[in-house]
C-alpha cells in the first residue's frame, strides 16, 4: 500500500475513533458560547454561595432571634438553587446528563409489579421512539417559561429603576438597590438556564433528519438489534419445527407400529406428536430470545402465548371436535363420502389439512383445513359409487333445456358446448341442481300423436304395427337406426277429440349427439305414415256452451 494511502486511512480511522471525534468537536464554533455560559453559571454559583454565607452569618448572630425559621427556609432555598446550578454547570461542561444510581429495595411480588416489569421493556421502546419530539416540546415549553420570567424581571427592574430615580432618601435608595441586585441575579440565573435550554434545543434540532433518513436509521437499528434477534428466534422455531416433522416422517416410514395402518393408537400418537412439536418449537423461540437478552420480543412472545392460552379456554369444544376428527372417530371419517358444496368427495386423509378427492372431475382434489371439515358429515361409500352424473365428452340434457357436450368439469365449474359451437358455463352446484340427464349412457325418446275416432276399429292393433314398421324402415333409410335398440308403438288413451298413440324409441348412448334430430325425425315419420294410409289427424276441438235465454226455453217446451 502506498504511504499516502496509509496516511489517509490512519486519518480516517482517527476521526472515527472517540479521540478523533472529540478533537473534531473541539473546533465547534459553539465552544465559545459554552464557555460564556459556564462563566455565567460560575458567577451565579459564587453569588449563591455568598448569599448562603451571609444568611448563615445573620442566623448565627443574636439579632436573629425570632427569625430563625425564615432564615433557615431562605438558606435551604438558596442551597437548592446552588445544587441545581452546579448540576447545570456539570451537565454543560461534561456534555452528558448526570445520573443518580438507584438502590434496589426489597421487591414485593404482586401481579401489578410483575405485569409492569413485563410491559416495562415495551413501554421503554415506545418512549424511546417518541423521545425526540417529546424532549423538543418539553424544551420549548421551558423556553417559553423562561421568556415569561425574563419579561417579569424586566418589568420589575424597570419599576425599581423608576423608583430609584425618583427618591432622595439614601436608605430607600440602598434598599431598592439591594432589591435591584437581587433581580439582577435572578436575571442572570434565568438567562443562564435559558442559554442551556436553547443550546440543548438547538442540539436536538440540529440532529433532526429527513423522514427517509429516519426510516433508514430505524430499519438499520432494527435489523442490527431487534431484527437480528427476531430472525434468530424465528430460525430456531423453524429448525425445531422442521426437524421434529422430519423425525415424524422417519417414524412413520420405519416404525412397525405405523405399518399396521391408520389405527386409533397411530392417530393418537400423531396428534400428541403434533402438539409436542408446536409447544417445543415455541419454547425454542422463547429460549433463543431469553439467551439473547431481548426482553422486548420475549415480552411480546409471552403476551402472545398468554393470549392464545386465554382464548383457547373458550375454544376447547372446537379443538375437541378437531381432535376427534384427527383420531377418525368424528362426524367425518377417512374412506367415506362427504358432500362438499353439493359435490360428493371421498375423504382420502384427515389431518390439519385434509384431502378430499372426486375421481370423476378434472383436478378433483380439494384440500380443506380441519376447522372446515368439522361442519361436514360423511357416510359410508358403496360399490360403484356415482361420483358425478357426467364425464368429459358426455352429451347431457338439463332441466332448463340446455343440450350439449360436456367439455370440462372441475370442482368449481362445468362447461358445455352447445350445438353450433357456443359454450355455456355453470357453477358445479348449479349444474347439479338442474338434474342433468346423461344421454351418453343411452336414452329413450317418447312421442305421442292422435288419430280421428273414425279409425277406432284399427287403432289398437293395425295402426301401431304399421307405424312401428315404418319407423324402423325410415330410421334405417336415413342412417339413424344403427344404434336403435328397440322401438314400440302402443295405444295410449282415448282423448276428448282423438285416439292417442305413444311412440317409445330407445337408442344407444352413441346417438347422444343426434338426440334432437331423432326427436324431430320420429314425429315427421309418424305424420308421413298417416299421410300414406290416409289416416286423419284431428285438430283440437273446442265446444262453447252459451246460457239459454228464457224465451228460447219456453219455445222449446211449446209454451210460446
Amino acid at each position: 500500500m502506498k504511504p499516502r494511502m496509509i496516511c489517509w486511512t490512519c486519518l480516517f480511522l482517527f476521526l472515527l475513533s472517540p479521540i478523533g471525534i472529540h478533537a473534531a468537536s473541539s473546533a465547534d464554533p459553539s465552544k465559545n458560547v459554552r464557555i460564556d455560559e459556564l462563566e455565567s453559571l460560575l458567577y451565579s454559583m459564587k453569588n449563591l454561595q455568598r448569599m448562603i454565607s451571609a444568611n448563615q452569618e445573620v442566623l448565627d448572630k443574636p439579632g436573629a432571634v425570632g427569625r430563625e425559621a425564615d432564615l433557615r427556609a431562605r438558606i435551604n432555598d438558596l442551597r437548592g438553587k446552588l445544587k441545581e446550578t452546579r448540576s447545570d454547570f456539570e451537565r454543560l461542561s461534561t456534555g452528558v446528563d448526570s445520573f443518580t444510581p438507584k438502590e434496589e429495595g426489597q421487591k414485593e411480588v404482586n401481579w401489578n409489579r410483575e405485569l409492569s416489569e413485563l410491559l416495562g421493556p415495551l413501554m421503554s421502546e415506545a418512549k424511546k421512539m417518541t423521545s425526540r419530539p417529546r424532549e423538543m416540546e418539553k424544551l420549548r415549553n421551558t423556553m417559553r417559561g423562561y421568556e415569561d420570567q425574563l419579561e417579569m424581571v424586566e418589568k420589575a427592574k424597570s419599576n425599581l429603576l423608576a423608583l430609584i430615580s425618583k427618591t432622595d432618601n439614601p436608605q430607600l435608595t440602598e434598599a431598592l438597590n439591594r432589591v435591584l441586585r437581587t433581580w439582577d441575579r435572578r436575571q442572570n440565573e434565568v438567562e443562564a438556564k435559558m442559554a442551556i435550554t436553547r443550546h440543548e434545543l438547538e442540539k436536538i434540532e440540529g440532529e433532526k433528519k429527513s423522514l427517509s433518513e429516519s426510516l433508514q436509521n430505524l430499519a438499520r437499528f432494527f435489523f442490527k438489534s431487534r431484527g437480528k434477534n427476531l430472525l434468530l428466534s424465528l430460525l430456531a422455531f423453524a429448525l425445531v419445527w422442521v426437524g421434529l416433522r422430519y423425525v415424524h416422517r422417519l417414524i412413520f416410514k420405519f416404525s412397525p407400529f405405523h405399518k399396521k395402518g391408520r389405527t386409533f393408537p397411530v392417530r393418537a400418537f400423531d396428534l400428541i406428536f403434533l402438539v409436542f412439536t408446536a409447544v417445543f418449537s415455541f419454547l425454542a423461540l422463547v429460549g433463543t430470545l431469553y439467551s439473547l437478552g431481548d426482553w422486548v420480543l420475549l415480552s411480546l412472545a409471552v403476551i402472545f402465548a398468554m393470549g392464545v392460552a386465554w382464548t383457547s379456554k373458550q375454544a376447547v369444544p372446537r379443538f375437541w371436535d378437531q381432535a376427534t376428527l384427527m383420531l377418525n372417530f368424528g362426524a367425518v371419517r377417512e374412506g367415506e363420502v362427504v358432500l362438499y358444496k353439493g359435490v360428493p368427495y371421498e375423504v382420502k386423509s384427515i389431518n390439519v389439512y385434509s384431502q378430499l378427492e372426486n375421481r370423476a372431475l378434472e383436478g378433483g382434489f380439494v384440500r380443506l383445513h380441519i376447522k372446515d371439515l368439522t361442519e361436514l358429515r360423511s357416510r359410508p361409500s358403496f360399490r360403484d359409487e356415482p361420483w358425478f352424473p357426467s364425464r368429459q365428452g358426455n352429451w347431457i340434457l338439463l332441466d332448463d333445456g340446455t343440450y350439449g357436450e360436456v367439455i370440462a368439469q372441475t370442482p368449481d365449474s362445468v362447461r358445455i358446448r352447445l350445438k353450433g359451437g357456443a359454450t355455456r358455463s355453470f357453477r358445479t352446484p348449479d349444474y347439479l341442481s338442474l338434474s342433468p340427464t346423461n344421454l351418453s349412457k343411452g336414452f329413450r325418446i317418447s312421442a305421442s300423436f292422435g288419430l280421428d275416432y273414425q279409425h277406432q276399429a284399427i287403432i289398437t292393433q293395425d295402426v301401431p304395427q304399421v307405424i312401428e314398421h315404418d319407423l324402423h324402415e325410415g330410421l334405417k333409410r336415413e342412417g339413424l337406426g344403427e344404434h336403435l335398440q328397440r322401438i314400440r308403438v302402443e295405444f295410449m288413451n282415448a282423448g276428448p277429440s282423438s285416439l292417442d298413440l305413444a311412440v317409445l324409441a330407445e337408442f344407444d348412448g352413441a346417438e347422444g349427439p343426434r338426440y334432437q334430430i331423432l326427436e324431430r325425425a320420429i314425429q315427421r315419420m309418424c305424420v308421413e305414415t298417416c299421410n300414406a294410409h290416409q289416416w286423419v289427424i284431428p285438430f283440437q276441438q273446442i265446444t262453447v256452451h252459451m246460457p239459454e235465454r228464457e224465451e228460447d226455453r219456453l219455445k222449446r217446451h211449446g209454451r210460446v
